[in-house]
């Protein structure tokens, strides 16, 4: 009995990742979106104001992730970087929005898998994190940007560019490199550690921590 008890749980939890998507967006979730942006926000400042060759502007997005699956990650996500081009008068951040969005819908799915919940799940998903953002990003950087980004990961850029790498090695490599450093590790543990650190009536807010926890 117990058996068809589960069963019929994980058939509900498909039923709404896949064809009931409003069931994610409770009040919660939808007041957890602004929240992300904010962390995102943030973090990108923190990064501009250091020079660093990281972003840091996707742990929010993880986090809603982690929290409330891949929908509202998604959009917290691209909305991210709708905001910066509002708030900055940057347009091309749009084109970035989409990283954003491809990080919450997989971060979203591995939290909705349970894969999230072993520890030694949590570095290979965040390789995953890091090679999803590295192949959108690569091709945006160069169409939108020439490649340049203004940023910090410029200078590893240079670096391989330096030692002879051709061009698509060099950005495909410094972007992988970076984002080993920003996805796989620092927006990926952050949201896990403080999930698994949370109170239990914290956690049965949302309708994925438990799924981590």
């Amino acid at each position: 009995m117990a058996i068809k008890s589960k069963s019929v749980e994980k058939n509900d939890k498909k039923e709404s990742i896949f064809k009931n998507i409003g069931k994610d967006f409770t009040t919660i979730a939808i007041v957890l979106i602004p929240i992300a942006i904010g962390i995102n926000q943030v973090g990108r400042l923190i990064s501009t104001a250091l020079g660093l060759p990281i972003f840091l502007d996707t742990i929010g997005t993880i986090f809603a992730a982690m929290l409330a699956g891949p929908w509202v990650a998604g959009a917290a996500g691209f909305l991210t970087n709708v905001v910066t081009a509002i708030a900055y008068g940057r347009p091309t951040s749009v084109f970035f929005g989409l990283v954003q969005l491809g990080l919450g819908l997989v971060a979203g799915y591995c939290t909705y898998k349970g894969w999230f919940k072993i520890w030694w799940h949590v570095p290979i998903i965040g390789v995953v994190l890091a090679a999803t953002a590295t192949l959108i990003t690569s091709p945006i950087s160069v169409l939108v940007m020439g490649g340049i980004s203004g940023t910090g990961i410029d200078l590893v850029f240079a670096f391989f560019q330096a030692t002879g790498a051709k061009f698509w090695t060099s950005i495909i490599a410094s972007r992988f490199l970076t984002d080993l450093l920003d996805k796989a590790i620092i927006a990926t543990y952050l949201p896990w550690l403080t999930i698994k650190g949370l109170p239990e009536k914290y956690v049965k807010l949302f309708r994925y921590a438990k799924l981590i926890k």
